[in-house]
This record gives structure tokens, sequence and C-alpha cells, in this order.
């Protein structure tokens, strides 16, 4: 039976069919909701992002027309309704209104706040998913009925609706297909130079480092044509293994699986080729394009990482392809190696250069480059393996990057930050991986190993290696082990944060609502080139360096598994009274308290860490002063120094951070995470007239200075002696930067006192 024609507010039903405004009310909505289905079942891409676009602007748009074509729906209707349909359409109603409202905040949230929350983008999905179940309930029946009944003045005009409203519904999806139609396809990917120098071959591109691209075109159609030859294990087994970081090319690589798996010769053969074209195309077009791996500052942006970007421009991570100190030493060893060898260094501090093949024989550190990022946010989010070989041993995937993303200003800055926000889930999966909690990740970089092929019969010493050291510390328990403390959570501790990536839910001690993010800034112990170069947030990046590296920061997370105090714990042993004329042995104590690696950590032969020992009476009278911070050359004197002493095969100094030359140590001096170095400094009272180091002074080994000290007690009038130790460290020494820059000048490396003790002793003759 027909429904009542009048409604309950006057006028014939039948000009819902003919209105503009019901037609258009109805194919928006149902647009809306299949567009926001689409969004949520289709994989990123252009398309969807353009129907996130468009899907937007048609609900910003219609949201007051729809309103009111609803409204008035109602209002004419609802008398007409009868049991069960009428709460049906309530339903429906109140569902329209809340998807309506909060697909508004949520388009306001992504214009202009930092992020979209959770549970408005999850309301506002859900709600359109039983809106649309709704709809379809109360439309079958009417549907259902209409199509049963006979005709009616009344068919007309409802077969116009239904097919003005699928025409403007088509009209939409058209316009988005259209328009992701319409972006042409940026290929990451560049041939290298001609002047580009091949040393290791035309399958290692990037040697010495181990840095590699993860399934590069190339590799695809290798194992494209593998498919073909191999059963799915064999395929297997060369996907694994061009996957992981390693240390040969694809056809080295390929033919020692090809003699693992026992292939037949044929096949073998064929392999083999499809091999050395796949190396072909990897020198034809390997390169990757510089914008594929830049546009830090974007990202601290539009109200998105702003505070993280601002903790990484002055962190080591930040400026290692700038810093003045390795720009140097990349140069001297360009001179003395030949360009291509400085790739050993750029693939953990100038990656953007080393991957868009900007190291060859014109621009060794890639001078044609116009941006220098360092460790930028893709390159260190855009890694997805990591071996601990070190050496750089990590694969990068080259980054998805959405629509407008690298825009700057304008409207399409404003579309790229939008497209972000409203559809993070893409954003998530490509930059926070769980291999970034695992102090594995840190070893890619942070372990120096030889270049391949430079081995020699002494052997060639190992600069610095913080991994394994910690990995042989009490800090270390086992991968997974909460009682382990890793890389991130020292160098790293939790800040207070309102960022978008702040919260995770990765550590025990942790919570997706917890309302901090971890510092950028890398705290570690460079306070020098901050400050030297002038980058931005410099004097707060060292003002931090500095209380870091005396423990005075804090780490409230992991204070149940960590230690307090000081980073190396300093005590001197002594009596508390001696006669005159007594031996007395001073010892000096130092405990690394609170590194998880040795102490200290990094180039060895650049920085340096020593003993200042003071000895004062009570008169006023220095009696004692032994590696000074104002003496000529404190770390000589100094009752210890470390630091290490390289040399080359000649048997010469190592003296301008020339590590391809190193083969051995003369020196080396650290303290093992954990452990104490005990320093003697014997004093002995016999009656002259001035202090000074007797004829004994000697060294027992590597570091073990000692010497008899003896000063005059004569006076009677001196009853105390004050004996100060301080441990100073600092980053360049200056024989260092002499050596590296010449006449050139360059400021001088502060001199960091990173704790001191004092010890008072009664001088009498009782």
């Amino acid at each position: 039976m027909e429904p009542n024609t009048q409604a309950a507010g006057g006028g014939d039903v039948i000009i819902d069919y003919r209105s503009f405004l019901t037609w258009m009310a109805t194919s928006v909505v149902i647009y809306l909701l299949l567009s926001g289905l689409a969004v949520l079942v289709l994989p990123f891409g252009t398309y969807v992002q353009y129907s996130i676009i468009v899907h937007s602007v048609v609900g910003l748009v219609a949201t007051a027309p729809i309103g009111v074509a609803v409204c008035l729906h109602w209002k004419r209707r609802k008398a007409s309704i009868v049991p069960p349909y009428d709460r049906i359409a309530l339903a429906a109603l109140v569902l329209l209104i809340l998807g309506l409202s909060t697909g508004l905040f949520v388009a306001a949230q992504a214009m202009f706040g930092s992020e979209v929350g959770q549970l408005a983008n999850l309301a506002h999905m859900l709600l359109g998913i039983a809106l649309g179940v709704l709809i379809i309930v109360h439309l079958l029946p009417i549907l259902a009925r209409y199509r049963s009944a006979a005709p009616t003045a009344r068919r007309p005009a409802r077969k116009r609706f239904v097919a003005t409203g699928a025409a403007l519904v088509l009209t939409l999806f058209l316009a988005t297909s259209w328009l992701a139609s319409g972006v042409e396809s940026t290929v990451p990917f560049q041939a290298f130079g001609d002047d580009y120098g091949w040393p290791y071959g035309e399958d290692h591109p990037f040697w010495p480092s181990r840095a590699d691209l993860a399934r590069p075109p190339w590799q695809e159609n290798f194992l494209a044509g593998l498919a073909a030859e191999l059963d799915a294990e064999g395929l297997e087994a060369f996907r694994a293994a061009l996957d992981a970081p390693r240390s040969a090319g694809i056809r080295d690589t390929s033919r020692t699986l090809v003699e693992q798996l026992e292939i037949v010769p044929a096949v073998a053969e064929r392999i083999d080729e499809l091999a050395a074209r796949a190396a072909r195309e990897q020198r034809e077009t390997g390169a990757l394009r510089p914008e594929a791996l830049t546009g830090s500052a974007g990202c601290g942006s539009g109200g998105c990482h702003e505070a993280i970007y601002a903790e990484w421009q002055a962190s080591a991570h930040g400026y290692s392809a700038i810093d003045v100190v390795f720009v140097r030493v990349q140069k001297l060893l360009a001179e003395s190696k030949g360009p291509a060898e400085t790739r050993s260094c750029a693939g953990c501090h100038d990656p953007v250069a080393l991957f868009s093949g900007a190291r060859h024989a014109e621009a060794p550190m890639g001078e044609d480059m116009v941006t220098y990022e360092g460790n930028s946010c893709l390159v260190c989010h855009g890694i997805v393996e990591t071996d601990t070989a070190g050496n750089g041993g990590f694969v990068l995937g080259v980054p998805g990057r959405y629509l407008y993303e690298r825009a700057e200003g304008g409207l399409g800055e404003m579309l790229g930050k939008f497209l972000i926000r409203s559809y993070p889930d893409q954003h998530i999966a490509e930059y926070s991986r769980p291999l970034y909690r695992s102090s594995d990740f840190c070893a890619a970089c942070h372990k120096q190993v030889p270049p391949p092929g430079e081995a020699t019969v002494a052997g060639i010493a190992q600069e610095q290696n913080e991994y394994d050291s910690w990995r042989s510390s009490d800090w270390y328990h086992g991968e997974g082990d909460p009682k382990t403390i890793d890389c991130r959570e020292c160098h790293m501790p939790l800040v207070a944060s309102d960022d978008p990536a702040r919260g995770s839910e990765w550590d025990s001690y942790r919570s997706a609502d917890d309302g901090k993010h971890r510092s950028h800034r890398m705290l570690a112990s460079n306070m020098y080139i901050p400050m030297t170069m002038d980058l931005p947030g410099g004097e707060e990046q060292a003002r931090q360096t500095i209380a870091w590296m005396r423990g005075e920061i804090d780490v409230p997370e992991i204070e149940h598994k960590w230690v307090t105090g000081p980073v190396v714990k300093l005590d001197i042993l002594a009596p508390d009274r001696i006669r005159p004329g007594e031996l007395v042995n001073i010892k000096l104590q130092l405990h690394n308290n609170k590194t998880g690696h040795d102490f200290p950590a990094g180039p060895l032969d650049v920085l340096e860490s020593w003993i200042e020992l003071t000895v004062d009476d009570n008169l006023g009278n220095r009696l004692l002063e032994l590696g000074t911070e104002n003496s000529v050359a404190p770390s000589i004197d100094a009752p210890v120094v470390y630091k290490a002493d390289w040399y080359d095969r000649q048997g010469l100094p190592v003296d301008r951070h020339n590590l391809w030359d190193v083969v051995g140590a003369s020196y080396r001096r650290t303290i093992r995470s954990g452990d104490a170095d005990i320093v003697d400094v014997p004093f002995r009272c016999p009656g002259i007239a001035r202090p000074r180091l007797s004829q004994s002074a000697s060294e027992e080994g590597p570091g073990e200075r000692t010497s008899d000290v003896v000063f005059s007690i004569r006076n009677p009038e001196l009853t105390e002696l004050r004996v100060t130790a301080r441990l100073l460290f600092r980053k360049a020494n200056p024989e260092f930067i002499a050596k590296v820059y010449d006449l050139e000048p360059l400021a001088e490396a502060p001199v960091i006192e990173l704790v001191s003790a004092t010890h008072t002793i009664r001088v009498s003759a009782d």
C-alpha cells in the first residue's frame, strides 16, 4: 500500500523527488559513504589521497545543504512513518548529524591542528559505517515497495531522482580519478655521473660503506628473472640474501648462493647473466635523487614535529655532514686515497651525498649538492634493516611521499600537511618501526671496522666500537631482557612533549598517552661543533651535553636499573694525617659509573680526558700541579690520560684522524663500563727548599704514570695539605686541530670538568 502523500507539515511528498536540494543531498551522502569506504579499503596511493581531498571538500561544502534537506525530510515524513521504521529513520538522522559533525572536526584538526585525534578519527569512521548500514535498511523496504507497486505519476520523478543522483556520484569519482591521473610519477633514481669512480666494481657503487638500498628496481628485476629459473625455496634464499645488509654486490652474492644451493651449471650461467644485467642497470640508474632523502625542515614545520626538529638541528646527527672537523678529514682522505674512499665515512656521516652519487672525483665532498642534512629525518626513519658489523651496515628503504609533501608555503604545503594528518597510518608505518628501539639499529654506524680488502699483516686497528663495548658491559643482559639498558634509553631520554610522536607502548614503562617523546639531541660528548659552527640551538645543545657528561641529567624512567651520581666517579684515597718526611701513596680511583660502554668513547685519537692533580698547603702555596688545564700540554704530565695514540704501517703517528692508515696503537687507555681504574701518585716529604719531581719518575706501562713527589714542610706553620683532583675532557686536542687545519683559524675545543674530588691531609710530627 502506498504511504500517505501528505506529510505532517503539509505539502505533497512528491516534492522530495523533484527537489534539487533533495537529490543533491542524497547523492552527496552516498558519495561520502562510498568514498570513505574506498579510503578505508584501498591501498595507499595517489587515488586514495585525492579521494581524501575530494571527500573533505565535498563534505565541507555540502554539510549545510544536507542538514537543511534532511531536517525538512524528517519534518515532513516523521508523522507518517510506522514503527519500527521510525526508530531506524531517527537513528539514521542522528548518525548523519554526528557523522557530519565529526567529519568537520577531523577536517579542522587536519587542516589547522598538529594531529587528528585517534578517537575522533575512529568515531567518524564507525559512524559512517553504521550510517551506511542504516540507510540500506531504511531504503530497501521503500525500494521494494515502489518496485512492486503499480505505476503512478511519481515513478518518472523517482527515476530522474535515481539517475541524476547516480550521475553526480559517478562524476565525483571520475573527477577524483582525473586528478589522480594528472600526477606525474616521480622516479626517485637517477644515473651516476660520468666521473663517478668504480674502484670496487659496477655493483658496488657505495663501497667501502656497507650502506645499501632496499628493494631497488634492478634487484626486483633480477628476482623476477630468477623466478623462471628457481623453485620457491631457492628464490626465497636469494631474496633474503639481497634484502639483508651485505658485504658483496649482486654478482658476488649471486655466485655465492649458486654454489651453496648447488645449482646446475646451465642455470647458474643464466643466473650470472641476470646478475650482470642487474649490475649494469644499477650503474646506469642506481643513484638516488637528493630530494628523496631531504626535507627535514618540512617535518619540523606547520605544527608537526617542531620540538624534535629543533633538537635534531644541533645534534651530531643533524650536522654530521657539515661538521667542520669531519669535512677537513674527508678532504685529507680524498687527497690521500682518492675521492671514492670518502664513501667509507659518508654512509654514516653524509648518506644523502653518498646515495645520490655526489661523492665523485670532481666533488669528493659532494660540494655540488645544494642541501646538506647529515642524517636527515628520512635517512634514519627510512632504514628498514641493519646488522651489527658496522661501517654503515644498514639497508635504506626509499620512503614513499605524500602528495604536496615537498611543497613550500601556500595551498600546496597546507594540503601536504592535511593529507599526512588525515591519513597518518601510512606515515606511521613508513617512519616508526620496532627496529628503532633496538641497539642493533645504532650498531650500523657506531662501530668502525676495516674497509673491505684492507687487512694487513699487522692488522687494522679498530678505532671505535661503542656497540660491542656495550654488549660486553654489565648493562647488557640479553636482547629483550627488561634489565638491559639500551642505547636510546640513555642517549634519547624522555622529555615532556605535545609532539604528534609523543607516547609509545614499546617500553614496559611507557604508554600511548604518556605525553613524552624521546629527545633527538642524541646527547653524548660533542658540545664543541654546535658552538664552533654557531648552529641553531647550539648553545642549548652544548649546555645540555656538558650537563649530560657530568651526570646531571636524570633519566627517571630507567632509574630502577641505572645508577645515580656522576658519569665517572672520582675518589682520592689517602691518609688523613702524615708526619714530616713520610712517604705517602695517593690513590686516585676512577669508576665508570654511568657509561654503558668504555669511557671515553668516540675518536680516541682526537678527544682526550685526563686527571689534573694539585696539592696546596694551608699557607696558600701551590706545592704540586700535574696536568693543569692551563699548561701547554696538560696530558703530558698528567697522572693519567684516557685516549689513544695510533701508528701506521711505517710506525709513524696517526695524528690527523687518518684512520685509513691505522694498523695499531702505541698507547690506548679507557675504562670499561662498570670498572674502576686506580692511579698511584706517591708523595715523599724530605726537608728541601721547593717541590720537584724526583729522579724516580717513570712509566710502568701504557698510561701508568707514577712519580715520587717531593715538597718542603720545613715551615712549622704548614699544618695541612689540600689534594684536589679533577677529571677533565675536551673533544678535540690542540695538536690534532693544528695538524688538520695547519694555519687556518679554528676555535680551540673547551676543556670541561666532568668531576672533581678533594682530600685534606693533616701534617703533624705527632
